[in-house]
């Protein structure tokens, strides 16, 4: 009623609590986003890792499909003293689904064959018995490698078959 000034009260300082609260929920955020950060990653190598471990394995039934026409291949020359570039010829090799061997250039003293498979249209593997073929790496032509598939990128190949021919 008077006509004096009126002082407003201070407002209350916030609750102690309130500030404890601000820093735990900022902190929680902190933890959560580090947590979704590390199931990223983690998720990305799985990803990784299950695409090179599923790379390997038809890499291995290359080279195992390569491994049984070397051992068909021997018969064959054990009992026609030549090798044989035909498949057909070699009644004991059963090719795994969607891997294809070519034999190249046999005669009574070498032959080397091309292994491929569908889903791995990147690679080729190469096997040889005799004389090394051009297509085959330098570091490949070693005596010790001769009936060791080995795979290697398909443009690594491509371009030593078009060099050599």
């Amino acid at each position: 009623m008077g006509s004096g000034v009126t002082i407003a009260a201070p407002s209350p300082a916030p609750p102690p609590h309130d500030k404890q609260r601000h820093r735990f929920l900022s902190g929680r955020y902190v933890i959560g986003g580090a947590l979704v950060l590390l199931l990223l990653i983690a998720l990305t190598f799985l990803i990784r890792y299950r695409g090179g471990s599923e790379r390997r394995g038809y890499e291995a039934s290359l080279r195992s499909a390569l491994d049984r026409v070397v051992t068909a291949e021997e018969g064959f020359y054990y009992d026609s003293t030549r090798y044989t570039a035909s498949l057909r010829s070699l009644p004991t090799v059963r090719l795994p689904d969607g891997v294809h061997v070519e034999i190249f250039s046999p005669d009574q003293r070498s032959w080397w064959g091309l292994a491929t498979h569908d889903r791995l249209p990147a690679r080729r593997c190469i096997v040889w018995v005799g004389v090394p073929p051009s297509v085959v790496p330098a570091e490949a032509r070693a005596p010790e490698e001769e009936t060791k598939p080995l795979c290697f990128d398909a443009a690594r190949i491509a371009t030593r078959q078009t060099s050599s021919s």
